[in-house]
């Protein structure tokens, strides 16, 4: 099984996008306002497609539990399917990482967060910009090797 140990801020959302998408939407004087940044979700979904691998959230928005996430999933159109969470338990993502990793050996993997958790297999992006092209392919590389 090949699958995508995902952050949501900083790799999802962008600083730039949500700048904007505060600015537009306090205007309107809207609230609930999903700041996803479209770029990001399509390099996410461009993983998945050249890859098939699922999604396992590393984010700390794990701790909502696998029902509301499901739920921001189809909400937001996620693409993928969200598989799982890393263990919600270990308050350190980089352990609760690892301890995921410990527990799939057979499973390859990649880690696509904005934090340098110095593991194997991540992929880091800038927070200003969230998942890009770039680290789309790092993440495709490293999954189909």
């Amino acid at each position: 099984m090949k699958y995508i140990l995902l952050d949501f801020d900083g790799v999802l959302t962008s600083d730039d996008y949500t700048r904007r998408s505060v600015l537009e939407h306090r205007q309107a004087n809207l609230f609930g306002v999903d700041f996803f940044d479209p770029t990001c979700i399509e390099a996410l979904r461009y993983i998945i497609e050249k890859t098939g691998a699922s999604v396992i959230i590393s984010s700390s928005w794990r701790d909502l539990g696998m029902d509301r996430l499901g739920k921001v999933w189809i909400h937001n159109s996620l693409p993928g399917e969200l598989a799982g969470t890393i263990p919600e338990w270990i308050l350190v993502t980089r352990d609760a990482i690892q301890k995921w990793i410990d527990s799939h050996p057979e499973d390859n993997y990649v880690i696509v967060d904005d934090a340098d958790l110095r593991l194997q297999n991540q992929v880091r992006t800038n927070p200003d910009t969230g998942l890009t092209a770039t680290e789309a392919e790092m993440a495709i590389r490293i999954l189909n090797s």
